[in-house]
């Protein structure tokens, strides 16, 4: 069987339908998701939790601290490893997830040795500020090291990588079986924002509190959607009520965005989308 991969935007339910699928098909899990990796970002990533898992193996969680740097080519190399695993054990595999830079560089087999130049793409992203730079990262849902931060020209590489690196490969691989889920915008979005309500329920505030005494302001946790949001709170410069519905909004247009970066995979016969309602 191919490895089946589940896509979506934030909040629209990948993971139970995951868990349900994995029951039906004999079938281990492996996260798709940048923050997901993290040790001590569990209710702001919306890690899945022990009881959520039903007893299905879950792959590629808690696999890194959060002070620590983890980069794509560092998710694909992982992640084979973990299929070549499973399919061992005579398992099949399903990924899920909703970083859609780590999916398109698994399932396209990214070649991030030989991405070519383009100077005039160069001389543009050049004329950029390192701020303008860190933005463009963050929508394609990379995670920053903190060496590269003021390192304009290793963030201009990253972006061309980004740009030419799959230049070899023109559509997925075979290999994967892709769906992607979708909902009605607005059920969508009341997802969301009872998601955050429930997440501050839990302890979302106590978890950023934490990480931020812990490793200070400039960990990379606080350039992620539910935290960056709640550490002018934390530090006594906005009222909490704001700072929730700071993450409500930015979720909302993380799934936009989400949805915006899926519909840019190539055709192929195995890509198939769902509606959820």
């Amino acid at each position: 069987m191919k490895n089946i991969v589940i896509y979506g935007p934030t909040a629209v339910g990948k993971s139970d339908i995951a868990v349900l699928l994995a029951k039906k098909i004999d079938a281990e899990i492996i996260s798709c998701d940048s923050m997901q990796i993290y040790t001590d970002l569990n209710v702001g990533s919306a890690k899945i939790t022990p009881e959520e898992m039903q007893g299905i193996k879950h792959h590629m969680l808690n696999i890194k601290s959060s002070n620590s740097s983890y980069s794509v080519f560092e998710y694909v190399n992982d992640c084979k490893k973990c299929i070549q695993d499973i399919k061992s054990r005579n398992k099949n595999v399903i990924i899920v997830g909703g970083t859609g830079l780590y999916i398109k560089a698994l399932t396209e087999d990214y070649n991030y040795g030989n991405a070519k130049l383009d100077n005039a793409y160069r001389q543009k992203l050049e004329s950029y500020s390192i701020g303008q730079l860190i933005d463009m990262l963050k929508e394609q849902n990379v995670t920053i090291k903190q060496d590269d931060i003021n390192n304009k020209p290793r963030l201009i590489r990253q972006l061309e990588i980004l740009e030419y690196g799959n230049q070899k490969t023109k559509k997925t691989n075979k290999d994967y079986l892709i769906f992607g889920l979708y909902s009605d915008r607005q059920a969508l979005y009341d997802r969301i924002n009872k998601r955050v309500d429930k997440m501050m329920m839990v302890g979302l505030l106590k978890e950023t509190t934490f990480i931020f005494e812990k490793y200070g302001e400039n960990n990379q946790c606080f350039k992620a959607i539910g935290y960056k949001e709640l550490l002018p709170y934390i530090k006594g410069q906005d009222t909490l009520e704001h700072c929730v519905e700071l993450i409500k909004q930015h979720s909302r247009n993380y799934a936009k965005r989400q949805i915006t970066f899926f519909n840019q995979f190539p055709d192929n016969p195995s890509k198939i989308f769902l509606r959820r309602q």
